[in-house]
């Protein structure tokens, strides 16, 4: 401790205090059992290269004992100096904004609990300042695990791709602002007849094998947004869906966001499609065995990408939120949290076990009207921030 207070000393006088009023505190994203949460130190006039610290009051595990030798607060503490911790460290960047992740305990026993959470902009002579504000994180109830959803943070990527007959252009940086949830797989027939109360799918029955664990198909948008719905009123009502929050279909941003999972390549397994990395159509028809070719498969027959998800290439396309504006140009500049709104059709990712890998590229785009289901689309659901 006493090396880290020193380093913290030695950093905080390279960096100026700037003004406390202009400065803020805020949450990004829930603080739900056993997820990840961020809270932000921002400038709103963009100061960049500021070391910030950020304080909470216990019980998150992991955090160190805060106190630094020789250093002074400004402004009273809403917390008991001698309680609180100081659990990380951070650097504005150029839009101002320094964020600390805070991974939840998975424990029952913090659900309602209120945890106070500060930062400070370390000025000048190892002096803290207190923001502006603070952010009060209350600790709600996650989804239910029986769902499957895996949590993926805020960040930025390179949307699209400038490959030939790959999808639209120009490629263009998009942020996504917020932490959200979303299936590790494609919702299944199971998990379909719970909140519909029907099957209408063709590869059900016991004559195709595991049909249950298939992924729906034969939905149109409309149907895949009633699911939703469906999903999160029961979920709402059982107290698992965090305010601001909703199931919903992902947008387009989000499922290339999930689909890359980090990567940069035409597909998350690298330069090309293999028939071992997902269900499609290559020289010939992929799947796991003779007896399966060109149908669908049991999701999860086929290795996760960088995040935890299966089968975002083939198997079935996944309907995302998005109208289509009969374009397939994209803005040429960074965006954040970008939705299409205009347009009579909608947006599908992620191709199926009767498209070839072109279609099934990570940028790779269709589209049809809402109402029109077909043998090959399904969907995938998220956890997300409620949307316009």
């Amino acid at each position: 401790m006493d090396r880290r207070a020193a380093a913290l000393g030695a950093f905080a006088l390279l960096a100026p205090a700037v003004a406390a009023q202009a400065r803020t505190t805020s949450l990004v994203g829930p603080p739900a059992l056993g997820a990840v949460c961020y809270v932000a130190h921002g400038y709103p006039f963009g100061v960049s290269g500021h070391l910030v610290g950020f304080v909470f009051s216990p019980p998150f595990a992991g955090s160190v004992a805060f106190g630094i030798g020789g250093c002074t607060v400004t402004a009273p503490l809403r917390v008991d100096p001698s309680a609180c911790e100081l659990v990380g460290v951070g650097v504005t960047d150029g839009s101002g904004r320094a964020v600390h992740p805070i991974a939840v305990p998975s424990s029952p026993t913090l659900l309602g609990a209120q945890l106070d959470a500060q930062s400070f902009d370390l000025g000048g002579a190892c002096v803290f300042e207190l923001a502006g504000n603070d952010a009060t994180l209350t600790v709600v109830d996650g989804p239910d695990a029986a769902l499957g959803m895996v949590a993926i943070p805020p960040g930025t990527y390179v949307m699209g791709s400038a490959v030939v007959g790959g999808a639209a252009v120009p490629a263009h940086p998009v942020t996504i602002s917020r932490p959200f949830w979303i299936g590790r797989d494609e919702v299944t027939q199971a998990q379909w007849v719970v909140r519909m109360g029907s099957n209408p799918l063709f590869f059900q029955g016991a004559y195709w094998t595991g049909a249950p664990q298939r992924p729906v198909e034969l939905v149109s948008w409309n149907d895949a947004v009633a699911y939703c719905a469906a999903l999160d009123a029961h979920e709402r009502a059982s107290g698992r869906v965090p305010a601001g929050y909703q199931y919903r279909l992902p947008t387009e941003a989000e499922w290339e966001y999930c689909c890359r999972a980090g990567t940069a390549s035409e597909w998350h397994p690298g330069a090309t499609l293999a028939c071992a990395d997902a269900n499609h159509l290559a020289t010939s028809y992929c799947a796991p065995s003779a007896i399966t070719q060109g149908q669908t498969t049991v999701v999860g027959a086929h290795p996760p990408n960088g995040f935890g998800l299966r089968d975002m290439h083939g198997n079935v396309w996944e309907w995302c939120l998005d109208a289509w504006d009969g374009s397939s140009n994209y803005p040429a500049g960074p965006v954040v949290d970008p939705l299409g709104q205009a347009g009579a059709n909608r947006a599908l990712r992620g191709g199926a076990y009767v498209s070839t890998a072109a279609l099934c590229r990570s940028a790779a785009r269709a589209h049809v009207p809402a109402t029109f289901g077909f043998m090959g689309s399904g969907l995938r659901v998220v956890l997300a921030p409620v949307l316009p």
